[in-house]
């Protein structure tokens, strides 16, 4: 009987390993051909920043994607850091009271240390790659190893919990009729229809940068709610967050406590769960003491 139970439990462990592994493949491998995210799965001791751009109205998409040509080229020297994720910025989701709110394109490099970043961020080709731009912000965050590892084996662990217990599915969504939307709903309904500009840049992928600031005790507890739906729904359809960290703030004033990227599958999935049943369920859940959140389109590969 024991030799029978250690088998189960060997047999058991080596299952939950190789899903593991299958996680870990499967987020690999669309964070490479859909994000365009070059972010090391394993790494050391490392800080990473984050470059927010506001180019000039005229400047267009061949102006944005110079500006972050310039700032690439500028961050990625031989003691500098590497380029892990850019994007075009299509829209603000959530507007924070802390920082400006309209900028066109972002970047997310890895520095070995917080000194090289800071030593980067000095140098004069960083400043010479900012001038060129009517606005920025740049902001850090520290990126634990362990915990961003975890995050799709978690996802899969929600998955399999959701399966088990026989949970109704959330995919595809179901779209809520215009009399039983919310208003608030409705309205980020006409703004998202900005992401539809981009399809000519990429159309299966959108990344929301969000840098947040938990509320009150009450807005947190509701906040938990609407992340754990949300978090089912990306468990199921293989999606969900790409970077999580303690957000630092290098520049300004501005108090965020944690910075998250999120990938979503595409411009048509955002239309279609913003108009569901299920956003319409939980969009009021979402409650934050300040957040800016910005929806971006992926164009690494194209600097």
């Amino acid at each position: 009987m024991t030799r029978i139970l250690l088998f189960a439990l060997a047999a058991g462990l080596v299952c939950l390993a190789a899903a593991a592994v299958w996680q870990h493949v499967r987020y690999g491998k669309v964070r490479r051909e859909r994000v365009d995210d070059r972010q090391p799965l394993l790494y050391g001791a490392a800080f990473h920043g984050v470059t927010l751009l506001k180019l000039a109205a005229g400047a267009g998409r061949e102006g944005e994607l110079t500006a972050l040509r310039a700032l690439r080229d500028a961050t990625e020297t031989p003691d500098g850091g590497t380029v892990v994720y850019a994007g075009l910025v299509a829209l603000t989701m959530v507007p924070s009271s802390q920082l400006a709110n309209d900028w066109s394109a972002v970047l997310i490099a890895q520095y070995p240390s917080r000194e090289a970043f800071d030593r980067n961020r000095r140098s004069p080709a960083f400043e010479a790659a900012l001038a060129g731009c009517e606005r920025h912000h740049v902001h850090g965050f520290v990126r634990p190893v362990v915990a961003n590892l975890l995050l799709p084996i978690g996802l899969g662990a929600l998955r399999l919990r959701d399966v088990v217990l026989r949970r109704d599915a959330i995919l595809p969504f179901e779209p809520v009729s215009d009399e039983e939307a919310l208003p608030q709903l409705r309205i980020k309904q006409k703004e998202l229809l900005a992401l539809d500009a981009y399809r000519d840049v990429r159309d299966d992928a959108v990344v929301i940068l969000n840098w947040i600031q938990p509320g009150t005790a009450e807005q947190q507890a509701a906040d938990r709610a609407y992340a754990g739906e949300m978090m089912r729904g990306m468990a199921e359809g293989g999606y969900g967050p790409m970077h999580m960290g303690r957000a630092v703030t290098v520049e300004g004033d501005s108090r965020f406590r944690q910075f998250v990227a999120v990938y979503y599958p595409g411009i048509d999935h955002m239309h279609a769960m913003l108009g569901s049943r299920f956003m319409n369920r939980i969009g009021s859940g979402k409650q934050l003491g300040d957040t800016l959140a910005v929806a971006t389109i992926p164009v690494l590969s194209r600097l």
